[in-house]
């Protein structure tokens, strides 16, 4: 169990990562959209990298039996496809230099989608007692709420894209209003007390992709979104949570001297 001096210097640290890749962008964006664009794609190698290596050492150390080993590994599937499609952007712009969007890289981000649905699951059953019927409607009304804005935008636009883009525009905003019901659970989970801030990390996270992804569905429609654009930051910022989250797991697996599962050990999560 973590001492609360370990969850403070935790939170420090990613309050100064959080800063410190925000000064990033916004130095590499002075200087000029080129520079932003080279910095934004070369910064999505080892942060996304990070996160399959932190979430891959606790496949390992959990095992593929039981629910926590199964949802560790969920975990670190959906990682690497996001990894994986980060590199193809990175590629796709950099080396081919064609629009990464839509590309083959699609395919793995939404792809990916499932697997962290299923992990969020079975990141919040070990508190399904503290989950009530009208956390889950209200989190489904404003997943709903986001949903419709988002694929009205997404259809009546201006923007010049091909249909097929369009298309496949449309299933981002489906995706994340699937992810976000349990997402938010997690963080009323937090709010209720039930859970300590570094827990719910791997909820925030992805609360902070959904923002972003709508954002960059607008300014795309806008036809004024790039490759270092300030929205990546968010996209940035939800890999941070994701290492720090999977990184405070780490640490509470090494202090459990009965090899507990950390999921149902809600002693530790508080």
């Amino acid at each position: 169990m973590e001492t609360r001096l370990e969850k403070l210097q935790s939170q420090k640290y990613l309050l100064i990562s959080l800063v410190a890749t925000g000064f990033g962008f916004i130095i590499a964006e002075s200087i000029g959209k080129e520079t932003a664009n080279l910095f934004t794609n070369l910064i999505f190698v080892p942060v996304p990298a990070s996160v399959v290596i932190l979430s891959g050492i606790l496949t390992k150390r959990n095992g593929l039996t039981g629910s926590h080993g199964k949802a560790w590994l969920i975990f670190t599937i959906f990682a690497t496809m996001w990894f994986v499609a980060e590199q193809v952007w990175l590629v796709n712009e950099l080396v081919y230099k064609e629009k990464p969007f839509p590309s083959s890289a699609d395919f793995f981000y939404l792809l990916a989608y499932p697997f962290y649905f299923i992990f969020s699951i079975l990141y919040i059953r070990p508190f399904k007692n503290a989950i009530s019927k009208k956390m889950i409607v209200i989190t489904s009304i404003i997943a709903v709420t986001i949903l419709i804005p988002n694929l009205y935008m997404t259809f009546d636009n201006n923007s010049g894209e091909s249909e097929f883009a369009i298309i496949l525009g449309s299933i981002y905003p489906m995706a994340d209003a699937i992810v976000l019901i349990p997402s938010m659970i997690g963080v009323a989970l937090f709010f209720k007390g039930k859970v300590n801030f570094l827990w719910s990390l791997l909820l925030i996270g992805m609360i902070f992709e959904v923002v972003a992804d709508t954002a960059f569905q607008y300014f795309s429609l806008d036809n004024s979104y790039y490759t270092g654009h300030p929205v990546d930051i968010l996209f940035l910022w939800s890999y941070l949570l994701f290492s720090f989250g999977l990184y405070d797991h780490i640490k509470i697996f090494k202090k459990s001297h009965d090899n507990k599962n950390t999921f149902d050990n809600k002693e530790s999560l508080r």
